[in-house]
């Protein structure tokens, strides 16, 4: 049975120090780290990362200003045709210098995507109450100047751009295509992308649990790194508000499941974006309806598996308080419902950058962390991994979706023994291997 407590605590974070990673000091001192230069290491690093929020929300605003029908007509723009258009154009000297260094003049922006720029920054000074236009009108104001607006627009297409290109139709070339856009994603900004293919495979995580465990308690959880779905790379849907997904669907998968009971939940969503955290503290006294899709569409040569169609059928129940019915639109799963207010005071909100602190409440009986770890190059996931073996309770469990060996490793001497993993497999694309992905789940020993 894992340690729980039911009293509600406060979610404090602490910048760490060196004292506290001494599992670790080996490790870290062959990257040149030591008790003299780790606190500005972490001082670094944490700079760092708050400019990674700010350059993973303009990554946002350029999809938005891209593929959105709510501020214009005029016809939406797929981002990775449209890099590979921009990247096209170029001549060969400003191709290079723009894949190498991102220099390129504003002037060769393509006209489509100027003219869907200026009827962006137009809408921004709109009073349209639309909740992503809200959400990057706030943004724009914090991160440039409104004289200078309609150029930063341009500049951030262009940064965003090169990312994409790189990912989608370099990386793929190289010897290594995996590592090559796994280096990417440690450089890039911090995006808050999240969907609901990725409550699968916690909920598939979380049955193992179960599985080995019948008997199991979680009380309480902590979420890393929960997200908002504001704007993705493609497919975006403005059929409902943003929303964090994470938090609803582990709060639903443990009460399905029977490890936890709702009265006694408590569940810490911590991110590193300030605008993420103030979502979901509203959500604790204002409960929202849920509109979920499947970012995936079926068709002639791409097919969701049965039982990842069965569990977005169920997806909901507990949370709502009875049956939930899905529909089928333009080839997506979808489904609205709105969360019961019980549940929705099991969730609370807090600021974490799990990279450079730690909470300093009561340790939790299981950390999820999915598709966070990736944006980590080695000594940040180390010390990630070190801050979430200080927040598990003895017995906790640590489920993850990252398949570095590294985290083997530097689990064994954090105490976070792996346990089990599992590959799930989400849907099968007609000559092509299927969509799938991995949970792994560590013990603290």
């Amino acid at each position: 049975m894992l340690a729980t407590s039911a009293a509600q605590s406060g979610t404090a974070a602490r910048r760490i120090t060196w004292g506290d990673v001494q599992p670790l000091h080996k490790r870290l001192s062959g990257h040149d780290l030591s008790a003299t230069s780790f606190d500005a290491f972490i001082d670094r690093t944490s700079r760092r990362n708050a400019a990674r929020v700010t350059e993973g929300d303009l990554d946002h605003l350029v999809f938005y200003l891209l593929q959105s029908t709510s501020f214009t007509k005029l016809p939406p723009i797929e981002p990775a045709l449209s890099a590979k258009a921009l990247v096209d154009s170029l001549p060969a000297s400003e191709r290079a210098a723009f894949l190498e260094k991102g220099q390129v003049d504003h002037s060769r922006v393509p006209a489509p995507v100027r003219e869907r720029a200026a009827a962006f920054d137009r809408a921004l000074d709109s009073s349209s109450k639309d909740p992503r236009l809200v959400y990057f009108r706030e943004l724009a104001r914090t991160a440039f100047p409104k004289k200078e607006r309609e150029g930063a627009l341009l500049r951030e297409y262009l940064r965003a751009m090169k990312f994409v290109y790189e990912k989608e139709f370099v990386a793929p070339k190289s010897s290594s295509p995996a590592a090559a856009i796994a280096d990417l994603y440690r450089t890039r900004g911090l995006s808050t992308d999240t969907a609901v293919e990725a409550g699968y495979l916690v909920h598939q995580g979380l049955a193992i649990v179960k599985a080995l465990e019948p008997s199991r308690r979680i009380t309480r959880v902590l979420i890393v790194g929960p997200g908002m779905d504001l704007a993705p790379r493609t497919a975006l849907d403005e059929a409902g508000p943003p929303e964090s997904y994470q938090p609803w669907a582990v709060i639903d998968a443990l009460l399905s499941l029977k490890l936890s009971d709702v009265g006694e939940l408590q569940v810490v969503a911590a991110d590193i974006n300030p605008r993420v955290v103030a979502h979901l503290e509203r959500a604790r006294s204002s409960p929202p309806t849920l509109t979920l899709f499947t970012q995936l569409r079926e068709s002639s040569g791409v097919t969701l598996t049965p039982d990842y169609k069965e569990y977005f059928g169920q997806l909901g129940q507990a949370l709502a308080g009875g049956k939930q019915s899905a529909e089928v639109k333009g080839g997506h799963l979808r489904k609205t419902f709105t969360v019961g207010a019980t549940p929705a005071r099991a969730l609370t909100a807090a600021s974490l950058d799990v990279v450079t602190q730690r909470l300093t409440d009561a340790p939790f009986d299981l950390v999820i962390a999915t598709n966070i770890l990736p944006y980590f190059d080695d000594v940040e996931l180390m010390l990630a991994m070190s801050n979430v073996a200080a927040m598990l309770a003895p017995q906790g469990v640590f489920l993850h979706n990252e398949p570095r060996a590294l985290i083997g490793d530097v689990g064994s001497l954090l105490g976070l023994e792996f346990e089990q993993s599992r590959v799930v497999s989400i849907a099968t694309v007609a000559g092509a291997p299927p969509l799938v992905d991995s949970v792994w789940l560590h013990r603290k020993k």
